[in-house]
């Protein structure tokens, strides 16, 4: 065949992105195979060149009707072990990680005794995460000041009576205002 124009019509130009980066993703496997195959047609050929279209899944374009039906009908047995992508290998260690750092967070000996424990909006206590900046982080903004003095806050570290009663005794540790004998959070 003398084929050295190929045009990919797609409603995803992202996966068709993904299809050619030979990045470690999760479907690298296929990246690699789909670039094994192009190499033999650049090589082969130097005016060889693919174009990528980028055509809406609701278009009513009817050459793109026929291969949409045809590729959403099609079915693909899928292999052994289909969760083994590095996707999903990283998302189980993830949440193998955050179990165990909550495990050990919810000892006593671990968080101390003085950690003021947060609640959420439905009164549970919040629970120690990375994702989305964590779960106290998001409450604080932008703010480096705020996230500093709401740290000592939550740890008992702040300048507070409660806080020299236990590092500072001499110091005075009572609350300005008068209504307790030691400044609490």
């Amino acid at each position: 065949m003398d084929i050295d124009h190929i045009i990919l019509i797609t409603d995803s130009l992202g996966s068709a992105r993904r299809s050619v980066d030979l990045s470690v993703h999760s479907g690298q496997a296929h990246s690699l195979a789909v670039c094994s195959a192009l190499r033999s047609f650049f090589c082969s050929g130097s005016s060889h060149r693919i174009e990528f279209w980028d055509c809406l899944s609701n278009a009513e374009w009817s050459l793109y009707q026929m291969v949409h039906n045809d590729v959403t009908n099609t079915r693909v047995a899928a292999r052994l072990h289909p969760a083994t992508s590095l996707d999903a290998l990283r998302s189980k260690s993830v949440l193998s990680c955050l179990d165990a750092w909550r495990t050990a967070f919810n000892r006593p000996t671990v968080q101390g005794h003085h950690f003021l424990t947060l609640r959420g909006k439905n009164r549970k206590p919040l629970q120690p995460s990375y994702s989305k900046s964590g779960s106290w982080l998001t409450y604080f903004g932008q703010s480096v000041t705020l996230c500093a003095r709401a740290t000592r806050a939550i740890l008992n570290h702040a300048p507070i009576g409660e806080y020299r009663q236990r590092f500072f005794p001499a110091e005075c540790t009572q609350c300005p205002s008068g209504h307790c004998q030691v400044e609490t959070r």
